[in-house]
C-alpha cells in the first residue's frame, strides 16, 4: 500500500520539496498531499517591488496546482488548525487528513516583538494583501498631497518610516524613493518629489542588515545616503501610534504612514505543536536528517525547523528552504522505502540585497567570498532571482515587467 506524505505549506520549502520529489519518487509509491491556505506560491523576496509598482502581483505568486497536478498528486486548499501528532493527523477546516509521514513547512509570520500599537498603526510586508495596501497606501499619500496647499501639513503626509533595517527594509526604502524619482515625478508635476518625501529607516541593531556580510551593510549604508534616506540605528521601539514612532530613549519619528518590517516569528502551527521538542524561539527541533526527536513521521524544515549550524540555528530564510529541500526529498524516499537516511551539511551560498535602480549588493561565498557592488552586483541579483522561478513563462514575465519598469514609468494607479 501507498504510504501517505502529507505536506503543510506551499511556501519555499514546500513547493521545492514537491518538484524534489516528482524526479525522486516512482509512480504509484507515494499518495502525497499538499494543504495551504493558498492556492498560490508567492515569491516574498519580491514582495516589495509589487509594494512600489515595480512589479505586478501576479509576477510574484505562481499557482500551487500546476507543479502538484504535473506530479499528480493532490492539493487541498485549507485552513490548517493543527497537528494531532499522536493520532497522525491534520486538523483543516475541511476535515482531518491522515499521514505516514508529515513534513510541516508552514512558513513564518510576522513578529511584532508584543510592541504596542503595531498591529493598529503600522502595515506589515509578508503577504501578497499586504503588499498590496502598501501600493495602496503609497499611491493615495501621493494624490492627497497634490491637493494639499499647506507646505508643512504636505510634507507630513509624505514622511514615510520603516521599522526593521534588514532585507525588506532596506529594499523597501531605496525601491520608494526611485518610485519617487523616477515614476511619480512625472506624473506629479505640481509636487517636489526630490525634496518633500522623507524616508525614515529605524532600527535597534548598530548596522543595517545585521545577517549578512558587513561588507554588504556598508555599500548599503552608502547607497541609502545617496537616495536620501535617513537611517536611525539603535533605536528600540517601544509603542507606535497614530503617525508616530516611540523609542525607550525618548526619540520620536513621525510619519505620515508607518512600515513594519521588523522580522519574523515562528508560525503558530509549530509553536503550538505538544510532545515535540521546539527551541527557545519556538522553532521545531530536527537532528541532521531533518527528523523532529529521531520520528520517521514528522519532518521539517525552512523557516519552521531549528536546524544548528556551527553552534547557531540557520536564519529563516527562503535560501536556507531552498538549499535544504532536495536534501530532505532524498531523505524522505528513503523514510519510504526503509533505507538509511543521510545527514544534511549546510554551505550557504553568500547574499544578494538590492539597493534600487542598477544598484545592489552581491556576496558570493562560493566564489572565493567575493563581495559585489553596483551594476554587477544588480546583474548577478537579477539574473539570481529570475533562475529561482518555475517555468519559462514566469521568467519571460518576470523580465518583460522588469525591462518596462525599468524604461518606462512604473504601472503604479491605484487598481487591483
Amino acid at each position: 500500500m501507498a504510504k501517505k506524505i502529507v505536506v503543510v505549506g506551499g511556501g519555499f520549502a514546500g513547493l521545492h520539496l514537491i518538484r524534489r520529489l516528482e524526479g525522486i519518487l516512482r509512480p504509484g509509491e507515494v499518495e502525497l498531499t499538499l494543504l495551504d491556505r493558498n492556492n498560490y506560491h508567492l515569491f516574498t523576496p519580491l514582495l516589495y517591488q509589487v509594494a512600489t509598482g515595480e512589479l505586478p502581483p501576479h509576477a510574484v505568486a505562481y499557482p500551487l496546482r500546476l507543479p502538484i497536478a504535473h506530479a499528480h498528486q493532490r492539493f487541498v486548499q485549507t485552513e490548517v488548525e493543527g497537528v494531532d501528532v499522536e493520532r497522525r493527523a491534520i486538523l483543516t477546516a475541511d476535515g482531518d487528513f491522515a499521514y505516514d509521514h508529515l513534513v510541516l513547512v508552514p512558513g513564518s509570520v510576522t513578529n511584532d516583538f508584543g510592541i504596542a500599537g503595531v498591529a493598529s498603526h503600522a502595515l506589515p510586508v509578508k503577504t501578497l494583501q499586504d503588499g498590496l495596501v502598501v501600493r495602496k497606501r503609497i499611491l493615495e499619500t501621493v494624490e492627497n498631497a497634490s491637493r494639499e496647499p499647506d507646505v508643512e501639513r504636505r510634507k507630513a503626509l509624505l514622511s514615510f518610516v520603516i521599522i526593521g533595517a534588514g532585507p525588506v527594509g532596506v529594499e523597501l526604502a531605496t525601491s520608494m524613493r526611485d518610485l519617487m524619482d523616477h515614476s511619480l515625478r512625472r506624473m506629479y508635476p505640481e509636487l517636489d518629489l526630490v525634496r518633500d518625501p522623507k524616508i525614515t529607516l529605524v532600527d535597534a541593531a548598530d548596522r543595517v542588515l545585521t545577517a549578512m556580510d558587513e561588507r554588504l551593510a556598508r555599500i548599503a549604508m552608502k547607497r541609502l545616503a545617496e537616495q536620501r534616506v535617513t537611517v536611525v540605528l539603535k533605536a528600540l521601539v517601544s509603542e507606535i501610534g497614530e503617525g508616530v514612532v516611540r523609542t525607550k530613549d525618548g526619540a520620536q519619528f513621525r510619519g505620515g504612514t508607518i512600515v513594519w518590517a521588523g522580522g519574523v516569528k515562528t508560525h503558530p502551527l509549530v509553536s503550538g505543536l505538544t510532545g515535540v521538542t521546539l527551541a527557545k524561539d519556538k522553532r521545531l527541533v530536527v537532528d541532521r536528517t531533518f527528523r523532529a526527536g529521531g520520528r520517521d513521521d514528522l519532518l521539517s524544515f525552512g523557516d519552521a525547523a531549528f536546524f544548528e549550524h556551527e553552534g547557531k540555528p540557520l536564519p529563516q530564510l527562503a535560501q536556507v528552504a531552498v538549499l535544504q529541500a532536495p536534501a530532505v526529498a532524498k531523505n524522505l524516499a528513503r523514510l519510504v522505502r526503509g533505507q538509511v537516511l543521510e545527514p544534511y551539511e549546510y554551505h550557504r551560498k553568500g547574499d544578494l540585497i538590492a539597493l534600487g535602480r542598477t544598484h545592489a549588493g552581491a556576496e558570493l561565498a562560493r566564489a572565493g567570498d567575493v563581495v559585489l557592488g553596483g551594476l554587477p552586483a544588480w546583474t548577478v541579483w537579477r539574473v539570481n532571482y529570475l533562475m529561482q522561478l518555475l517555468g519559462v513563462r514566469n521568467r519571460a514575465t518576470l523580465l518583460l515587467e522588469w525591462l518596462l519598469s525599468y524604461f518606462f514609468t512604473r504601472m503604479v494607479a491605484d487598481t487591483p
